[in-house]
């Protein structure tokens, strides 16, 4: 069994050896096999999520466009499970500026890095997911912001690349749980889902990450 694993690896050696040699000089790519695997979208969000989200601002495909860039939001409250008077006025403004950053896409996975007007510390979440096509496209993952009750939120966002920055912006979360034993009656309750749009109908490009924003332990090393 020894000797044929070897004899296995020699003819592997000597596959890759003839890949090179066909190359021309200054070549640097060896174009392989590299399938990507990432989890669809129906069997990983909760199913209320997407409901609440509306299908038609999910952008299905498996070549979404370059989103590595920077851009802020500001929300506009639009659906939610919530009844009133616990739930936030549809329509309502949130004073709340919302910042964010893809960054390191490959193929469908990315890091984001996210915070608001009202933090003094950013976040970080690797990797997140991305399916659409063109210049649609749309942004899923699950995170657990450093908040009251440690909340497990499902997260999905969509829009349109453009020059501006992204074009009918929408997001949307669930609290899946939280992980603290003890929570507060003031938080929202698990379960709750909240969908958000950006008010002017684009999320604009915005310089404001900065290295400092994250607590010493998680900065990124040069």
């Amino acid at each position: 069994m020894r000797l044929n694993l070897i004899h296995r690896l020699v003819g592997v050696m000597m596959v890759v050896l003839s890949l090179s040699s066909c190359l021309k000089e200054g070549d640097t790519t060896v174009l392989v096999n590299d399938p990507q695997e990432i989890p669809f979208i129906t069997d990983y969000l909760p199913e209320d999520l997407l409901n609440l989200f509306g299908e038609e601002n999910v952008h299905f495909g498996d070549q979404p466009p370059v989103v590595d860039l920077e851009f802020k939001s500001q929300h506009e409250f639009l659906a939610t499970n919530l009844q009133p008077p616990y739930a936030p006025q549809v329509g309502g403004l949130s004073p709340v500026t919302y910042y964010h950053k893809l960054s390191h896409q490959y193929l469908q996975i990315a890091d984001y890095i996210g915070m608001n007007s009202e933090e003094t510390r950013c976040r970080r979440v690797s990797p997140v997911y991305l399916m659409g096509n063109g210049n649609d496209f749309t942004i899923y993952y699950y995170e657990t912001p450093q908040t009251e009750g440690l909340p497990l939120h499902a997260v999905l966002m969509s829009g349109t690349r453009t020059n501006q920055g992204i074009k009918d912006f929408r997001y949307g979360y669930k609290i899946v749980r939280y992980n603290d034993s003890v929570v507060s009656p003031q938080v929202y309750p698990a379960s709750s889902i909240f969908i958000f749009k950006d008010w002017d109908g684009i999320a604009e490009t915005s310089s404001w990450f900065d290295d400092t924003l994250f607590y010493a332990k998680n900065r990124m090393k040069p």
